[in-house]
């Protein structure tokens, strides 16, 4: 995610306090209308919980995969602009293929396991990662890279402490990004595997036609993902802006 893109996405979260309020009202409003509206059909909530506690146990090891190798072939695209010429085209066409296209292949390999869901989370999380960190590189300071030159900062050393400390607010955007796509493909994935977690949960309830406890599990599986927004990622998100020079 480019560098500017990464203030415009910590602008706008800062300047809509209040829309993020209205929308906690709006979700805890509409679970307390479901729930009363679920009471003859109940959500079994506890079992919703354990459900999606698996699936953000999945989106989490997804996640740290992705993180790992977006960034290893994000600085492996951008090591050379021979390399970049070549490298990039592909991974730009790498990101528009269809991710569910070769979900069927991966149950018939690997059967109705976790791994498949994995496997489907990190193609999908991946791209935001890489090009967060191709953004990055082409817009660090030259002066800062002169400095650590300098300084004699090579190898390890200068990623530790230029580097990295430079490409983290915008790879911590492309995580949000990456983060919101993760539980947007987890529901049709775990359906389409059947793998238990908070998609294949409501996949269930919505073909035992249990409407109302099929919409108060959606309104809960939202609320969860605001909350882990709200709670993790805008605070990371506002800690680091702070470290960036603003273009």
């Amino acid at each position: 995610m480019p560098l500017t893109n990464y203030h415009r996405l910590v602008r706008h979260s800062q300047h809509h306090h209040r829309h993020h309020w209205i929308a906690f009202s709006l979700l805890v409003g509409g679970i307390a209308v479901l729930s009363l509206a679920s009471a003859d059909h109940p959500l079994d909530t506890l079992g919703f919980l354990r459900a999606f506690s698996g699936s953000f146990f999945i989106v989490v090891v997804a996640y740290i995969l992705s993180l790992i190798i977006g960034v290893i072939l994000g600085l492996a695209t951008m090591a050379s602009p021979k390399i970049e010429a070549v490298a990039l085209p592909i991974v730009d066409l790498a990101q528009n293929l269809p991710t569910f296209a070769i979900l069927p292949l991966m149950v018939y390999w690997f059967g109705q396991t976790p791994l498949v869901v994995i496997t489907i989370l990190v193609l999908a999380m991946i791209w935001p990662i890489i090009f967060s960190v191709v953004e990055g590189i082409k817009g660090q300071r030259q002066d800062i890279a002169e400095a650590a030159t300098v300084f004699g900062a090579t190898g390890w050393q200068r990623w530790t402490h230029y580097l990295w400390p430079w490409l983290r607010p915008q790879v911590i955007a492309g995580s949000v990004v990456s983060w919101g796509l993760a539980w947007e493909t987890i529901v049709a994935a775990e359906i389409i595997a059947g793998v238990f977690g908070a998609g294949y949960y409501l996949g269930a309830l919505g073909d035992g036609g249990n409407v109302q406890a099929l919409a108060l599990g959606v309104f809960i599986y939202m609320f969860l993902i605001f909350a882990i927004n709200q709670l993790f990622w805008l605070p990371l998100l506002h800690r680091y802006s702070k470290y960036t020079a603003r273009p």
